[in-house]
């Protein structure tokens, strides 16, 4: 889809030397354009005062952006990222009787200490039929300890801290050098991503995490296929992205909060992101929605999105289609190595 008025992706020539230009998909290979947006800006951060655009795939649908920032310029777009914020503050508490059974279901399912009352409580949750995929989601769908945990990507580490206290072995892989001794006072060993060699672990993972990573890489086939290497026969994948088909994008264009130039770097849709697992050697590949992301992701991208246009996106909101798996706003999956 094209916004009103099509941009080059930075005005400046002086900045050229900053931006490295990208002819082919990343998902993909292939080279040919079906639409395009153009004049994305960095509205939800200010990092980068540029104008940005992103390519469709005609092949597989995945999006990719035209010109992505290196070196300082790079760095500069992640001074101010959500993923530098206080660890404490994404943890939510809950009250009353819902916020015990939760927090009973939620140990006997990831904490070693779990008392047999926690286990009584979350096998009786289970047999209800209560939804709590929301819960096991919030934990990245993780195994049970001691299970060993990879957090590639991990950030200021609040899902490392999550987990730390519950039996877990923990390790953390980042890409931004201000975060990385953060979690080492917190006694959870972080490996600079920029100096990992693909051996540097053997298959001896059983969970790695990769939320809202691979957006972010120029390879995320390569990275798919180093992290299947570190899993064990039998462990886990799970990983979280926008979605390059989500109804948000077709609705709110470059205004849509996934896309995030200059930082995000490709997007793929669902059968693209199947595609990709799967050549890694992926099978069992679970698909999980949730629903509260359409909300926060709609109420941001109409923050960002020009005052003149908010009768019409309203209205656009109102008759949007229910969720499916293709068009989520974000694709949530967990993939497993085979035996």
């Amino acid at each position: 889809m094209d916004s009103s008025a099509s941009h080059a992706a930075i005005a400046d020539p002086a900045c050229v030397a900053d931006l490295v230009k990208c002819d082919a998909c990343l998902f993909c290979g292939g080279t040919t354009v079906s639409d395009r947006i153009d004049g994305v800006t960095d509205a939800f951060f200010n990092a980068d005062a540029g104008r940005f655009d992103f390519l469709r795939c005609a092949d597989c649908g995945s999006l990719w952006l035209a010109q992505r920032p290196v070196g300082d310029r790079l760095l500069k777009a992640y001074a101010n990222y959500y993923t530098h914020g206080d660890p404490a503050a994404a943890e939510v508490a809950v009250g009353g009787l819902r916020g015990a059974v939760r927090a009973a279901y939620l140990r006997s399912r990831f904490d070693q200490r779990a008392s047999p009352l926690d286990r009584v409580i979350g096998k009786a949750v289970a047999l209800s039929g209560a939804g709590t995929d929301g819960l096991d989601n919030w934990m990245r769908f993780a195994p049970s300890p001691p299970a060993r945990v990879l957090d590639y990507g991990c950030g200021s580490g609040s899902y490392l801290l999550r987990l730390q206290p519950l039996g877990y072995q923990l390790a953390g892989a980042e890409y931004d050098p201000h975060l990385l001794s953060k979690l080492a006072e917190a006694g959870i060993a972080v490996c600079d991503v920029a100096t990992l060699e693909d051996d540097h672990w053997g298959a001896e993972f059983d969970h790695i995490t990769l939320s809202h990573v691979l957006e972010h890489v120029p390879d995320p086939r390569a990275l798919i296929a180093r992290l299947f290497g570190w899993l064990k026969p039998g462990g886990t994948l799970y990983l979280e992205l926008p979605n390059a088909d989500a109804t948000g994008l077709a609705m709110f264009g470059a205004w849509w909060r996934g896309l995030e130039a200059p930082r995000h770097f490709a997007l793929p849709g669902r059968a693209a992101l199947v595609a990709a697992l799967e050549q890694a050697g992926f099978a069992a590949i679970r698909q999980h929605i949730n629903p509260a992301n359409r909300s926060w992701v709609w109420e941001e991208s109409l923050g960002a999105a020009p005052q003149e246009l908010h009768e019409r996106l309203r209205a656009a909101i109102a008759d949007a289609p229910t969720e499916t798996a293709d068009n989520a706003e974000f694709l949530t999956f967990v993939a497993r190595k085979a035996l």
